[in-house]
């Protein structure tokens, strides 16, 4: 009885070997992608690297091995790299990732993933705030509107003609007189 073969099996460095030859047969991707597809099925390489390698081979590229490329160190989002974030965060909440990367040196992804996933903070009229309000925050705005409130009743109109909003953080920065 013969043995079955499985040709699900067949490496990436084959299917690339075999991409090599028969773009040097002057075959399309599309005819590549589909013979490699009928033999290996769903561990096939996809399209895209089929036609990318067969228009290399065809260039005169001889290797089937990648090519050298420098490589940007992954920056872990580790505690140290959220306290960065954090402390530059908090100098100025303004900040935007690629900034903020820069200044940490670290990856505008990284920075973005500690932002959003470990600090919880969304962008909200170009300021980093948390996600959803806190019980305390909440106290503090309500304290705030509040105080705000109470010297309105006081001093009426004079209060709004000394109040300058230029975003929605002017009543954090609010000085009480």
């Amino acid at each position: 009885m013969e043995e079955e073969t499985d040709w699900s099996q067949i490496s990436h460095s084959d299917q690339r070997s075999y991409i090599r030859i028969e773009s040097m047969l002057r075959k399309t991707p599309t005819e590549i992608h589909n013979t490699l597809h009928g033999v290996c099925g769903d561990s096939v390489v996809d399209d895209s690297t089929v036609s990318r390698l067969a228009s290399r081979f065809s260039e005169g590229r001889l290797s089937i091995e990648d090519e050298s490329r420098s490589v940007r160190p992954v920056t872990a989002t580790d505690d140290t790299s959220v306290v960065i974030v954090s402390t530059l965060l908090e100098e100025d909440r303004r900040k935007s990732c690629e900034e903020i990367a820069h200044e940490a040196n670290m990856s505008t992804a990284s920075v973005f993933r500690i932002m959003t996933q470990i600090l919880q903070k969304g962008k909200v009229a170009a300021e980093w705030v948390p996600h959803q309000l806190g019980e305390e925050q909440k106290a503090a705005g309500k304290r705030i509107v509040e105080e705000l409130l109470r010297r309105y009743e006081a001093e009426g109109e004079q209060l709004l003609n000394r109040i300058v909003a230029t975003d929605e953080t002017w009543i954090r920065d609010l000085n009480h007189k």
